[in-house]
């Protein structure tokens, strides 16, 4: 049993070592509190297989809306293209901001990305043609760290605030979300250091 107890401790001890060393690698900005920007990007993510939306996607669009109603910015980018299945998720959200009250005439639709580095390429490009200086990047508290570093990359000026954890979703599925992002951003981390060594 003593065993089994060291490597449940070994386990650990590595699982809390590779979020300090992400969160060391991935830098992420302060969250937003009421500071007026010229844009909210909202980062997509998949409907479910009928088009309706998902919890995920509809917590970001809440946040989003909040914000746009809160007079924070009066301009919303929806960015993702149909990466899941058929449906892209820009169309999906401005739908669902439109039924919450915000004009369409202040929702821009960015239906190209594929991923988080390509939500914020295309924002980027957006911002930049239409003179949109700063923004705040809307996205689940698990996926803000990523986005957020990404931005830094860009040379984004941003803040960040996240959205609702989903009250469909239970405390160690939420976890396994964590789990697996930040998996995949230690990886990241792991190929970057091993590509300089080559």
């Amino acid at each position: 049993m003593t065993i089994v107890y060291i490597l449940l401790f070994l386990v650990i001890l590595c699982f809390f070592i590779a979020i300090t060393v992400t969160c060391l690698n991935f830098n992420k900005a302060a969250n937003n509190s009421g500071q007026k920007r010229d844009v909210i990007i909202v980062l997509g993510y998949p409907a479910k297989k009928d088009g309706s939306i998902s919890p995920i996607l509809r917590e970001r669009i809440n946040e989003a809306s909040k914000l746009y109603h809160e007079g924070v910015a009066g301009t919303i980018i929806c960015t993702g293209a149909a990466v899941a299945n058929i449906y892209i998720e820009a169309d999906i959200m401005a739908q669902a901001l439109i039924e919450l009250g915000v004009p369409d005439y202040c929702i821009i639709r960015e239906k190209l990305a594929k991923g988080t580095y390509d939500n914020l390429v295309n924002s980027r490009k957006i911002m930049q043609d239409r003179k949109l200086n700063t923004a705040v990047i809307v996205s689940s508290p698990w996926h803000l760290r990523k986005a957020s570093s990404y931005a830094f990359k860009l040379e984004i000026d941003h803040t960040v605030e996240k959205s609702k954890f989903p009250h469909e979703y239970l405390l160690i599925g939420i976890g396994m979300i964590y789990l697996y992002i930040y998996t995949q951003m230690f990886i990241n981390i792991l190929k970057h250091y091993q590509s300089r060594k080559i």
